[in-house]
């Protein structure tokens, strides 16, 4: 009986692992839009848990935020130091790392990874 159980347990261990999230590497870079988007939306996530995000779509307001962030249930948060109203804060990745999207009330943002120099 005992050897059932945990056959169970590492079968379901295995199943749920699974699922989890990509690795944060695939996500770590810099994220934006079209270069002849003038919003000026973009979103860099740095190894270290940093960010930096900035969405100059509203010339009223203006976000420049930056902080850290972390990774829960498939979604990477991102907590503000320097900002205190509200920005798209939660996003999600594709499993390759290249887009990234997030909603905010009615609001969708879709950004791609920029090339890198590597």
């Amino acid at each position: 009986m005992n050897t059932f159980k945990i056959s169970a347990i590492s079968l379901m261990l295995l199943v749920f692992q699974s699922f989890t999230v990509e690795t944060t590497s695939t996500i770590i870079g810099a994220y934006g839009v079209s270069s002849n988007d003038p919003s000026g939306i973009a979103l860099a996530i740095n190894e270290n848990h940093t960010f930096s995000y900035t969405d100059f779509s509203n010339p009223e307001k203006k976000i420049n935020a930056s902080g850290t962030w972390k990774t829960n249930k498939g979604f990477v948060v991102l907590t503000s130091i320097n900002y205190q109203g509200t920005f798209h804060n939660k996003w999600k990745f594709n499993s390759d790392g290249d887009i990234a999207k997030s909603r905010k009330g009615i609001t969708y943002y879709t950004l791609c990874k920029t090339k890198t120099d590597h």
